[in-house]
């Protein structure tokens, strides 16, 4: 597996990266947390380096799952994890940070995330905190996730954002309009998640699935009545090109957004050891210039007509409040 620069920053990744969001128990329902450290033993076997976390993932659950994982191992692991955008206070960051210190078994962390924007908490004072963390030593690398330029510029007016972790697929292009190019413009590193679309882009979902109890995909923007099934039907027109290549859907995909010009190392989920295995297979081939355009022609038409209707998640509509007045 090759190793690319994340941004203008020293730390180095793989070219594929391992995200845990799934290992929480929450969001995609109950978590084997056995079978959770058998997939990280097995990504840093396949030369997966990149495993990123956060505080938020089940309450901090993510982080002793994959804190426990590395014992032994933490040589082999490029962590990143992410501060809660409750706690963008300076001294609520650095508090939130040694949580995670203790819960992830370590005592540095290679990058480390503001997870959501805030308004009410001044992004000067969160990127002191986070500089005072990579003077220390205590960090190698800042990032931002879900930020878009004109929130980069401001957070790079205190400090290096070296790296954004925004949402990207075949499905979900956002970032190809503006934020894309002016990362490569910057050297900002890109780690995109949700490469396969909440499991839209791996080719097993149908329109009569039953999703379990806890699994909240439903309420996200691609999987609302109409563009579910519009997706699907784009996915199924992917799977003779996958083929053509003797490959899965899901390789397929993240292989198309591994080869995006700026992107630097997909974070994508397995709950199995199957699955981290899948994923190793998507990386060491290319895909032909033609196929791309025919891939394009069946996945864009899905994100033009979502474009308009916020963020994946819905962060902005179900969870942000304006800050209580002290």
């Amino acid at each position: 597996m090759q190793y690319r620069r994340l941004g203008g920053s020293p730390v180095e990744v793989s070219e594929i990266g391992l995200g845990t969001w799934g290992m929480s128990g929450s969001f995609w329902g109950a978590a084997d947390d056995a079978e959770s450290i058998r997939v990280i033993h097995r990504a840093l076997d396949l030369g997966v380096t990149l495993i990123d976390t956060a505080e938020a993932y089940g309450a901090g659950h993510s982080e002793e799952v994959l804190g426990e994982a590395l014992v032994g191992r933490r040589d082999k692991a490029v962590i990143a994890t992410k501060v809660a955008p409750n706690h963008l206070e300076p001294a609520e960051v650095l508090d939130a940070f040694e949580g995670s210190l203790k819960r992830l078994k370590t005592d540095f962390i290679d990058v480390y995330f503001i997870h959501w924007p805030h308004p009410d908490y001044p992004i000067g004072d969160t990127m002191g905190a986070l500089e005072k963390l990579r003077r220390e030593g205590k960090i190698r690398a800042i990032g931002v996730s879900n930020f878009g330029i004109k929130q980069i510029e401001e957070a790079n007016q205190h400090g290096t954002i070296d790296v954004l972790q925004p949402p990207y697929n075949m499905l979900w292009r956002e970032v190809e309009a503006e934020i894309l190019p002016y990362c490569r413009e910057h050297a900002i590193g890109i780690i995109p998640y949700s490469g396969l679309a909440q499991g839209l882009l791996t080719g097993t979902l149908r329109p009569d699935t039953q999703f379990a109890e806890g699994d909240e995909r439903r309420t996200t923007v691609l999987f609302q009545p109409g563009t579910y099934e519009k997706a699907l039907a784009a996915v199924e027109g992917l799977r003779p090109i996958a083929a053509k290549y003797g490959k899965t859907i899901p390789q397929l995909a993240v292989q198309w957004l591994t080869s995006r010009p700026g992107v630097s190392s997909p974070l994508l989920g397995a709950r199995t050891v199957r699955e981290i295995e899948e994923n190793a297979g998507s990386v060491g081939w290319t895909i032909s210039p033609e196929d791309v355009a025919a891939m394009d022609a069946l996945t864009a038409p899905v994100w033009a007509e979502i474009a308009s209707k916020g963020d994946m998640f819905g962060y902005w509509t179900r969870h942000h409040r304006p800050r209580a007045q002290k």
